[in-house]
């Protein structure tokens, strides 16, 4: 999302985001018009996975090199419109791939990993394009799905027809999915964002709470969101509690931790959805971290009594002869992880703790 002379101009991360966590969406166009400032993020597990990222992309186009296609590379080209020109000669020409290629349609702009040539008919002659993307994730995920529908939005716009298919490269395989069975969800949401950013960023932020979601996992603003629900005792501050069971709690008056865990047992209300069991099991855990806050100490209490024959209490009894071993591994190493730390514990017969490493050096 970028305003210049108060035009915005979005992309189809942009729309991904919005999918993700409309509040983000409104921190964003607020960073656009200067009314915010963006955090500072670093994560070094988003680096890795940006690098090996590149490397993928890297390798597939070398691929496509290595197949005899002809090959036109756009990455170094930033500027908009430059791009956009180039991409557009590429496609006249009938280039075989295009490297980042470069979209427009009214305000939304984008940059495909590669605009493949495929059989059919366009406005450059008897072939067109195809927009394929490479991801390191095996399974296609939604915000995916969407971005890609923008490209081929775009690309209907630029070459005068809508491509069949649109293609993911993961690291196993090239998996197909058909433009139409997904572009009438893309021009709702498209709608639905273009709408959004006619509010003020204050107006949107406001409509839209910072609930926690899976996008908070890689989002910038992750620290101001938590500090704000921290700052609001918000419900998500409780275990295990989820999205329905705050609706649910919400719709009772009860907005904060502190309000959950004082309230009296047994529950004057009976959930629409759920059993009430579940919402006493969760009043328990939030009544836990209150007493937990005001002293200022952990605080634990036990679900079930210790009995014995049951569960862990079936072990037998600690032994000189007993050995815990344990793997230490890194799931970015190499292609697919690698295990690197074998660690085998145990008790010497002195009674003495001792530890052996196994390192892997190649």
């Amino acid at each position: 999302m970028r305003a210049v002379d108060g035009d915005l101009t979005l992309s189809a991360t942009d729309l991904a985001h919005y999918l993700g966590c409309r509040h983000r969406t409104a921190l964003e166009l607020g960073t656009a018009f200067g009314t915010r400032a963006k955090p500072h993020w670093d994560d070094p597990v988003l680096e890795a996975l940006f690098a090996r990222g590149l490397a993928h992309e890297a390798a597939y186009v070398q691929s496509l090199r290595t197949s005899g296609l002809d090959v036109t590379d756009l990455s170094d080209l930033v500027d908009r419109d430059a791009a956009t020109r180039a991409t557009d000669e590429a496609m006249q020409r009938g280039a075989d791939a295009i490297v980042q290629a470069a979209l427009q349609d009214h305000r939304w702009y984008g940059r495909p990993d590669v605009l493949l040539k495929v059989d059919g008919s366009s406005a450059w002659g008897d072939w067109a394009y195809a927009v394929v993307d490479t991801k390191l994730a095996r399974d296609t995920r939604a915000g995916t799905i969407l971005q890609l529908g923008v490209y081929c939005a775009m690309l209907d716009r630029a070459q005068g027809t809508a491509p069949e298919w649109f293609a993911v490269v993961t690291p196993d395989d090239m998996i197909r999915y058909r433009t139409d069975h997904y572009a009438a969800y893309v021009r709702l949401l498209r709608a639905q964002l273009e709408q959004a950013i006619t509010q003020t960023d204050d107006a949107l932020a406001a409509a839209h709470y910072p609930e926690p979601v899976d996008h908070c996992d890689v989002c910038p603003w992750f620290g101001p969101c938590t500090a704000r629900r921290r700052a609001d005792d918000h419900l998500s501050l409780v275990a295990s509690l989820g999205r329905v069971h705050r609706r649910e709690l919400n719709a009772q008056d009860v907005t904060t931790l502190q309000q959950f865990g004082s309230l009296p047992v047994p529950l004057a209300f009976t959930p629409t959805r759920g059993s009430t069991t579940t919402y006493l099991r969760l009043r328990e855990q939030a009544r836990v971290q209150l007493e937990a806050r005001t002293k200022q100490r952990a605080v634990y209490e036990l679900i079930e009594p210790i009995e014995p024959g049951i569960g862990l209490s079936r072990l037998p009894a600690p032994s000189p002869g007993d050995l815990f071993f344990d793997i230490e591994g890194d799931p970015m190493a190499d292609d697919g992880g690698s295990e690197y730390l074998f660690g085998l514990g145990s008790i010497d017969s002195n009674g003495e703790p001792a530890y052996r490493a196994y390192w892997a050096e190649n």
